[in-house]
């Protein structure tokens, strides 16, 4: 954590800017995992979790959002959650509530920057916030779990989400995407009765999902 706040820190001094100018696209991407229960989890790892997964959004919006601000260019903040965030999963208790921690800071400083005053900040009004939420996705992070269903839960290429972001970026508006299908609906899954609910978990097989996890830290 120390090294990534060093390199966030060496953006913001006067050469890199002048050789760059102001950062006007920011994708805060940052993610481990455990994938263990809460009882075998350390406080070490759960607290890594969350710094890593969480706290590195407010260092890096902390440190380049007042550029935005400043600049009547704005630009763009892209928060990367997960479905998870609504779902949540066994096994995964730390990485979910990280990830449910970015749905708010996302939906707050949206807030936060529609209510700034224009006069004082020129870019608020062209700052364009971007969420997303992919399901599984093909990247190191979760190479050894076997998605419980391919036909509901298929696993999302890293590279399609990746074009799916530009796109968003470069359409220029405030914008949710879900990959694949069934992430649109997840979040709508807590409306349901607990009896449903828990029916609809043991048949999407989420909570069995990490039997087939390796375990361990893996970063992302």
């Amino acid at each position: 954590e120390k090294e990534a706040r060093r390199r966030v820190g060496s953006y913001t001094d006067s050469t890199c800017n002048q050789q760059l100018g102001t950062p006007t696209i920011l994708i805060n991407n940052a993610g481990i995992v455990n994938g263990l229960p809460l009882l075998s989890l350390t406080p070490s790892q759960y607290t890594r979790t969350f710094n890593i997964n969480t706290l590195s959004h407010f260092h890096t919006c902390r440190t380049f959002l007042p550029a935005m601000l400043s600049s009547p260019l704005g630009g763009t903040i892209v928060t990367v959650s997960s479905v998870l965030g609504h779902l949540g999963a066994s096994h995964l208790t730390d990485y979910t509530a990280s990830k449910a921690a970015l749905l708010a800071f996302h939906t707050s400083l949206s807030a936060e920057i529609a209510s700034l005053p224009a006069a004082s900040n020129p870019g608020a009004e062209n700052i364009r916030m971007v969420l997303v939420k992919p399901g599984q996705l093909s990247t190191n992070m979760f190479s050894t779990l076997k998605s419980p269903s391919d036909f509901f839960g298929p696993v999302v290429a890293a590279k399609d989400l990746a074009m799916e972001i530009v796109d968003a970026v470069e359409r220029g508006r405030n914008e949710v995407l879900c990959m694949p299908v069934y992430a649109w609906l997840v979040e709508w899954l807590g409306v349901l009765p607990v009896s449903l609910q828990r029916a609809a978990r043991w048949a999407s097989g989420v909570d069995g999902a990490m039997e087939s996890f390796g375990g361990g830290r893996k970063r992302d």
